[in-house]
């Protein structure tokens, strides 16, 4: 058995998220362009692109002239082990804004309504979702920025040390 089989999913998600992190400060550029990047990524990944994010993302990144690299690791905030939080989160929300319950939805469906159904669901959905993503990508900007602007200080500081300890 490999030791990547006896990792936990909390672990693998760990593992993701720090090495999405260690590729986004190490990332060359403006911060606040890859700051923007990132979050752009985030917004495509967690809004329902239907496997079109990261291409969306380093198309509309390179025209607005952000950092294509932070977008593609913004995307990859979506991934298996957070779309069901994602996918509960938006239909929740999107619930609580239409007042609607999930239940009288699911009801729709087995009644035979499936289109009718559909239509609402989805409403719901994409409703809940676009303020999720929205507001994921707000506070990733932000996170990004704080981070990438931290490690480079960081690194300034052990590059000085190292130079007075020599000379």
């Amino acid at each position: 058995m490999s030791p990547r089989a006896d990792r936990t999913p909390l672990e693998r998600c760990r593992r993701t998220f720090r090495y999405i992190y260690l590729r986004l400060v190490r990332v060359g550029g403006d911060p606040v362009h890859i700051a923007l990047g990132f979050a752009l990524g985030v917004f495509l990944g967690v809004f329902p692109t239907f496997g079109l994010g990261i291409p969306l993302a380093l198309f509309l990144a390179s025209i607005f002239r952000w950092n294509r690299v932070s977008a593609v690791l913004g995307s990859l905030v979506m991934n298996p082990l957070t779309t069901p939080f994602f996918w509960t989160l938006s239909g929740t929300l999107g619930a609580a804004i239409f007042r609607a319950d999930a239940k009288n939805v699911l009801q729709t469906v087995q009644n035979g309504e499936r289109l009718r159904s559909l239509t609402v669901g989805a409403g719901i959905y994409l409703a809940g979702n676009t303020i999720i993503a929205l507001v994921a990508a707000v506070l990733s900007y932000f996170l990004a920025l704080r981070a990438v602007i931290l490690y480079r200080k960081k690194r300034k500081e052990r590059k000085q040390r190292l130079r007075e300890d020599r000379g």
